[in-house]
């Protein structure tokens, strides 16, 4: 899966960069290990482990590497926030991509590891399960927060999580509670710019997670199943005459959006046209329908449920009967092109920064603590910030210029 670099890494602005990422390290030795390692990972070949980040970047021990990694109690997240402060200082993010990616794992004692099934590969995996916060920015997802879930059989058993070092706070919670978590620390604690939350819900439960974003007036794009369940709007259209068929009215009981989709009149999907990663023009045909949402969940017990006005967008393969994807948002006045920039980034960004990152070794690291794991994963994101902000990896855009109608139909 690894995805090797090209060309060698200019490092002559590392000690600086390191100087201020790592400042909030309380120690010297700790901060001369970061920096360590980081040039071990911009320059290691093959798997990023600590003997070879060790011989790739002298100067440390192997020892002392796995100390500082593993053992040294520094707090990752002044580090996280430093980057995302930096990055986004040069570049702001289009989007905030959350994801999961799914670390597979030998055994049952590295931190919160488990046989769990995983939406991403289809199947049951030992693996550890965690939660990315990727910036999306010039085509690129690039990973800025991380947590590690910790499932349900890890939430009595001792044994492993003091094997594993897992702190008492860190304790079995609603999957959707993970992301929000990220999500207020960036928003609250970092400063970082509003963008739109992009997110793959194709799998997972979504009431709850909207809840929580709407509550925080927070945009979103969520792609969401065939079988998602939305209010029918009866609503007219900008653009010609024709309306939704809503048989029952617009306080008919909630449907599908394939249903929804299905029951759509007159009106003409517009056609539009991108280059994918291979450089091949593709085009399908988009409508955008209102909806209305729950966004009560979560409310006292005996309030009612409240209804929002959203859009779903619902993509056409070009002359096929059935569609290939659905989303819904909340996002104002953008126009169609805009919204479905946005949505056909959703299924891709995960993936690709799960690619990206791991030209930086992050699915390599082999050690068992929890506190391991994330120091591990912000060392990988220090060192993939150093060679973004040194020129690599951006102006990719896969949207071709083509013409894209205004969306007049705003959601209110």
């Amino acid at each position: 899966m690894a995805q090797e670099r090209v060309g060698q890494v200019d490092c002559t602005g590392l000690p600086e960069f390191c100087s201020e990422a790592f400042a909030s390290l309380g120690r010297a030795d700790q901060r001369n290990a970061a920096e360590t390692y980081v040039r071990g990972l911009l320059h290691c070949d093959g798997r990023k482990t600590i003997p070879r980040l060790a011989v790739a970047s002298p100067g440390r021990s192997e020892q002392s590497l796995q100390q500082f990694i593993n053992q040294s109690p520094w707090e990752h997240g002044p580090v996280r926030k430093w980057l995302a402060e930096r990055m986004v200082r040069d570049f702001r993010p289009e989007a905030w991509v959350v994801g999961e990616l799914a670390f597979p794992k030998h055994g049952r004692y590295s931190a919160a590891v488990e046989r769990q099934y995983v939406h991403s590969h289809g199947r049951v995996r030992n693996c550890q399960l965690a939660i990315m916060v990727g910036m999306q920015v010039d085509g690129v997802t690039v990973p800025v927060n991380w947590s590690l879930t910790i499932p349900e059989q890890w939430g009595q058993d001792d044994e492993r999580r003091s094997r594993a070092k897992v702190p008492d706070s860190e304790l079995p919670r609603p999957y959707w509670q993970y992301h929000v978590e990220l999500l207020d620390d960036m928003a609250l604690d970092w400063g970082v710019p509003e963008a739109p939350i992009l997110l793959d819900a194709r799998h997972r439960p979504l009431e709850w997670y909207l809840a929580a974003l709407e509550m925080r007036a927070q945009t979103y794009l969520a792609q969401v199943s065939p079988n998602e369940l939305v209010q029918p709007a009866d609503a007219s259209w900008a653009r010609g005459s024709g309306r939704i068929v809503n048989s029952q009215g617009a306080r008919a009981r909630a449907r599908t959006v394939a249903d929804i989709a299905a029951g759509v009149g007159n009106v003409t999907p517009e056609t539009l046209y991108w280059r994918d990663a291979g450089g091949h023009t593709l085009r399908s045909q988009f409508l955008v329908i209102p909806v209305q949402v729950l966004v009560g969940s979560g409310r006292p017990a005996g309030s009612k449920a409240l209804l929002a006005n959203r859009l779903l967008i619902v993509e056409w393969p070009l002359g096929k009967p059935s569609p290939r994807g659905y989303w819904l948002t909340n996002i104002r006045g953008a126009s169609l092109r805009e919204l479905v920039r946005l949505a056909k980034q959703v299924s891709t960004a995960t993936p690709q920064a799960a690619e990206l990152a791991s030209g930086y070794g992050l699915f390599d690291y082999e050690g068992r603590t929890f506190n391991g794991w994330h120091h591990h994963a912000t060392m990988v994101s220090a060192a993939l910030d150093y060679d973004i902000l040194n020129g690599a990896h951006l102006g990719r855009d896969e949207f071709e210029e083509s013409p894209a109608p205004e969306l007049t139909e705003l959601v209110r």
